[in-house]
């Protein structure tokens, strides 16, 4: 009994250490006007989602972790939940969704082949897939395509597959300028690299290198836990 005790504390600690270091390197960009541009970044506990106003109300990318600490965000920035009219989601994991219930009036889009994480087709790691939270009809949501195009009160949403830190993660160039990655990249020190908890970091790497061209031709890359980066001379 006392072998198996120790082996589960172990295996904690083990849990523990390989959640903890990379969440100790995370550093989201902090709530406010990103400077030269008409996007406001959120910070939402470990996660920043990003606001563009348009002509017909906001578009949100992503939801954040913490509902509460969201809408007191918006709030500050005199944002009203009402406003926000469509919803883009990086991806389903939980830091991404878990606000989604304070929009209950916002189209909520995101990439087709994450649906498979969400009905149960596919597991996210050893403990399951990924829910939606209460609320969130998983059949309303409407699934994009590699490819397809958007447009939101006057702005253009170009919709990019890029599988490997989930099945169905999806970047949005938004005005050909703007690049929103969610969780397929990491920014360090200038550098793109992998970001850590991917379900398939090998796929993550290749998806990087395909997508090397729109990365490097943005004018800003936004990332969800290392804050953004300004491609100088675009």
């Amino acid at each position: 009994m006392i072998v198996w005790i120790i082996i589960g504390i172990l295996l904690l600690l083990g849990a523990g250490l390989y959640y903890a270091s990379p969440l100790s390197k995370m550093n989201p960009a902090k709530t406010g006007q990103i400077p030269g541009t008409d996007i406001y970044a959120v910070r939402n506990a470990i996660v920043t989602v990003y606001l563009l106003k348009t002509d017909s109300g906001y578009i949100l990318v992503d939801a954040g972790v913490d509902k509460n600490r969201l809408k007191a965000s918006l709030d500050g920035l005199g944002v009203n939940i009402d406003d926000v009219k469509w919803i883009l989601l990086t991806h389903s994991d939980s830091d991404h969704t878990a606000a989604l219930n304070l929009f209950p009036d916002a189209a909520i889009h995101m990439g087709k082949d994450e649906l498979s994480l969400l009905n149960g087709t596919v597991k996210r790691n050893i403990f399951g897939g990924n829910k939606m939270p209460s609320g969130i009809d998983i059949g309303k949501i409407t699934l994009l395509s590699d490819g397809q195009e958007l447009l939101f009160g006057g702005r253009k949403v170009k919709c990019i597959s890029a599988p490997g830190h989930t099945n169905g993660s999806m970047l949005y160039l938004v005005d050909n300028c703007y690049l929103f990655t969610g969780d397929a990249l990491m920014i360090k020190d200038g550098n793109i690299g992998v970001q850590p908890f991917s379900m398939d970091s090998e796929l993550n790497r290749k998806t990087i290198d395909r997508l090397r061209d729109t990365i490097e031709n943005s004018s800003f890359v936004f990332t969800s836990h290392y804050g953004f980066m300004k491609n100088n001379g675009k």
